[in-house]
């Protein structure tokens, strides 16, 4: 009997010590934009399962010369900062951003973040950048099941307008920023 109870402690204790204490809502995220779009971004929410301390950095830039870009977990950080760390209390979600500032170059690329801890929990975000491409605007936008366009200022709107910037509402709930300038 006290074999069969160390057992079973064992294996609840191992459970307990090797359980994820975190997971991301979405770890493939698109941001598509104007040349012209000044800080186009777009985000996703980590979800604390326990309290711990993660952390944060940048292990792939693939982006045109000349862009630049900042990310915010859950705080805002400045241009150039690729690493950081954060307390996360369970049940808390936290805003996870990236910013690309194109100035006014087009192209494509990708940014990508991997979030760890100290009990081997580890996932990876990355950010596909499209920027000035209308073509591979309409081929994301026919991905998704779509449920508005809305003006930045929140109207809703029939149909995406060409040569403005909007957001593009998708029925998983999602949001996406966009430009169409063809």
């Amino acid at each position: 009997m006290k074999k069969l109870i160390s057992i079973i402690s064992f294996i609840v204790i191992s459970f307990g010590l090797f359980s994820q204490s975190f997971n991301v809502d979405a770890t493939n995220i698109t941001i598509d934009a104007c040349t012209g779009c000044a800080g186009p971004g777009n985000n996703t929410y980590l979800n604390a399962l326990s309290d711990e301390t993660v952390y944060w950095s940048i292990i792939d830039v693939d982006i045109p010369e000349g862009w630049e870009f900042s990310n915010c977990f859950p705080n805002c950080y400045p241009i150039g900062t690729t690493s950081g760390d954060l307390s996360i209390t369970s049940g808390e979600q936290y805003y996870l951003n990236c910013h690309v500032y194109p100035n006014e170059i087009m192209g494509e690329g990708t940014i990508t973040m991997q979030i760890s801890d100290n009990k081997g929990t580890v996932e990876d975000v990355t950010w596909s950048v499209f920027i000035g491409s209308a073509s591979l605007f309409e081929a994301q936008l026919n991905q998704k099941k779509i449920r508005g366009y809305y003006t930045l200022e929140g109207k809703e709107i029939s149909e995406p307008l060409k040569g403005a910037l909007m957001f593009v509402l998708y029925e998983d709930g999602t949001s996406q920023q966009i430009f169409i300038s063809e």
